[in-house]
């Protein structure tokens, strides 16, 4: 455990740098002042130093596989010592990348196979990812060059600045709070310690929505023995509307309804709601699409799942009025495999954003995980809407799309903001971070 000396030099720092045994520890400063400086597995002479016995001591352990992931057990002490003191704690070192039988910073041979060694090294990665929000007085940088490091540890300068990501996140949770007021209220809240401002459900009217031959249909669930029950319970209540307006009106958030029909745009309407998106589930219901259009809306969301370009065509011209359409590519298969993403779509509606300058490209994925979407904000998406959800059911239309608010989508908001960062600009020019390796002129004969 740390000495009195030490959790004393650890309080009264400015920053602290945390040392492990990768490349990128060759790049640490020792003469910076009012830093506190902590060799992990690695002696530091005259600074704070932790072995394998502080992590067998400490009562805070997670295990990778057959090992202690040390690196939590570590984290986790420092942040009960700095209680409401919040302090920047840099990692130097902790690369998470095994390729090698020498590439650790001193030079140790450890005596594994090699193939034991990369999955106890790479797995770490996934796991970091996953506790690295979790600390109360810890703000976690880890520097690095690869996509997942926050600083450059060259010139501790942070590598992706995702502020200046101007793409727009929407969590869309749908169905996926069950009828149940305490998981609507924790997903609202978990997308918003992720970083989420924007927020979707939707809304339909059970009765007038569905033929009464298909709600006497038998449909067993947890919350239902035929259609109509299982619709009917998972339509938010009037006080869960209530609830959302509130969390709306707290976090500033922008609040997006599907409304699936007119009697449910009117009611979001006499509610105080008016942000909307045609969803693809609809796109067949011109009625409905006619009324809409009719409705003196500024801006509206349109996915485009199971149509093709003469549907485009058709709400592209019903709405041109409107100073924003957010035209969505969708691929309606709850989930979508890679091989039928066809993010080429994105591409084809920011060509069209250049003729139809109110067109805003986006896209609704229903693939897992990040990738589409990254690949989707590279193509020029501005918008990306993602399923999110709290745990496992089975019996949920749109589960196996989404995302774990609390461990998945923080980690996906992340890796997209970072994508479109990546972009840069059209610009071409010297960048301040580059060098040529011998910069000198070459003498003229």
């Amino acid at each position: 455990m740390f000495r009195k000396s030490d959790i004393k030099k650890i309080t009264a720092c400015k920053e602290i740098y945390l040392i492990g045994r990768g490349p990128t520890a060759k790049f640490v400063k020792y003469n910076k002042k009012n830093i506190c400086y902590i060799g992990y597995r690695v002696n530091i002479k005259n600074h704070i130093n932790i072995d394998n016995n502080f992590i067998k001591e400490s009562k805070y352990k997670l295990k990778i596989g057959s090992i202690n992931f040390g690196l939590y057990t570590v984290l986790k002490e420092i942040d009960d010592i700095l209680i409401n003191k919040q302090k920047k704690i840099y990692l130097f070192g902790f690369d998470f990348r095994k390729y090698s039988t020498d590439d650790d910073y001193k030079k140790k041979i450890i005596f594994k196979p090699i193939l034991q060694q990369i999955t106890d090294v790479g797995t770490q990665s996934f796991v970091f990812e996953a506790i690295k929000n979790k600390f109360d007085n810890l703000k976690i940088l880890r520097c690095g060059f690869d996509f997942y490091s926050d600083v450059n540890p060259k010139n501790l300068l942070e590598t992706y600045n995702t502020k200046k990501s101007n793409v727009e996140i929407v969590g869309e949770i749908t169905t996926n709070h069950q009828g149940d007021t305490f998981r609507l209220i924790n997903i609202i809240e978990g997308a918003i310690r992720a970083g989420c401002r924007q927020i979707k459900f939707s809304k339909r009217d059970v009765e007038s929505f569905y033929p009464r031959s298909i709600l006497n249909k038998k449909y067993v669930t947890p919350i239902s023995n035929n259609f109509y029950e299982y619709r009917k319970k998972l339509e938010l209540t009037n006080d869960q509307l209530e609830i959302i307006k509130n969390y709306k009106k707290k976090y500033d958030l922008e609040i997006i309804f599907s409304a699936l029909d007119a009697q449910s745009y009117k009611l979001l309407k006499n509610k105080g709601f008016n942000y909307f998106k045609i969803p693809s589930t609809i796109s067949t219901h011109r009625e409905f699409i006619n009324f809409m259009s009719n409705q003196n809306l500024k801006k509206l969301i349109i996915s485009t799942g199971m149509s093709n370009m003469k549907f485009v065509k058709y709400v592209l011209n019903k709405f041109k009025f409107l100073k924003k359409i957010y035209l969505l590519h969708a691929v309606s298969s709850y989930p979508t495999s890679y091989d039928f993403i066809n993010i080429n779509i994105v591409k084809l509606y920011k060509n069209l954003s250049t003729q139809y300058k109110n067109i805003i490209p986006g896209y609704s994925s229903h693939e897992p995980g990040s990738l589409g979407c990254m690949m989707a904000v590279i193509a020029g998406a501005k918008m990306i809407e993602k399923h999110i959800k709290i745990g496992e059911s089975d019996w949920l239309h749109y589960d196996d799309t989404a995302l774990d608010v609390n461990y998945e989508f923080p980690s996906f908001i992340n890796e997209v903001s970072r994508s479109y960062v990546s972009l840069g600009s059209h610009n071409k020019k010297v960048l301040s971070v580059e060098h040529h390796k011998y910069n000198f002129k070459k003498n003229k004969k």
